[in-house]
């Protein structure tokens, strides 16, 4: 089963929601092979029309360096539309 936070179907979009720590390189890769592994998953459960992904990471509480946030960014722009909530 695969439940999406929201989706628009106007757009064709999907929008996923990750409240993981970002916070040491071990972790962001984790969170980054995790979520592209929700998004691969997701693609085959959702109807055919909704093509785009958008991933919001709400990482407030977190003191994260820029490059932290471009490490992830990095390893998931293929896959999806990246937001960071600070």
């Amino acid at each position: 089963m695969f439940t999406p936070e929201f989706v628009n179907e106007e757009d064709g979009a999907v929008v996923l929601v990750a409240s993981h720590s970002l916070e040491t390189p071990e972790a962001r890769v984790l969170s980054a092979e995790s979520n592209r592994a929700r998004i691969s998953f997701g693609a085959e459960h959702v109807p055919s029309n909704l093509k785009s992904w958008r991933l919001i990471y709400d990482v407030r509480g977190q003191n994260l360096p820029e490059s932290s946030i471009e490490q992830v960014h990095a390893a998931l722009v293929d896959v999806c539309h990246l937001e960071f909530k600070r």
